[in-house]
């Protein structure tokens, strides 16, 4: 029997993320995605400065992942990483979390 490759990670449509005001109530874009050293994961706009005074919200992945198929890349993130772009056009770059 034919080997079908490996099955890519995914996110369920339903697995709940944090996001900050930006992204739930502005529909800015998803510029950074971190999954903390506890395992949760952050999806934000980027600002730094205005992420740090905003509070997160649990939303589902599924309907971020529908505005913006990229997002999937983040799927296979380990605690303490994340991935971060300038702009929507541009690459993901990775980075480590300081503890």
């Amino acid at each position: 029997m034919a080997n079908r490759g490996v099955k890519k990670p995914k996110f369920r449509e339903d697995f709940g993320v944090f996001v900050c005001e930006h992204v739930l109530n502005d529909n800015a874009k998803v510029l950074q995605v971190t999954r903390d050293l506890e395992g949760d994961w952050q999806f934000t706009c980027g600002d730094d400065a205005a992420d740090e005074t905003s509070d997160l919200h649990l939303v589902a992945v599924g309907g971020l992942m529908q505005r913006d198929l990229s997002l999937s890349d983040a799927v296979i993130l380990e605690p303490g990483q994340g991935i971060e772009r300038a702009a929507t056009y541009k690459d993901w770059e990775s980075f480590t979390l300081e503890e």
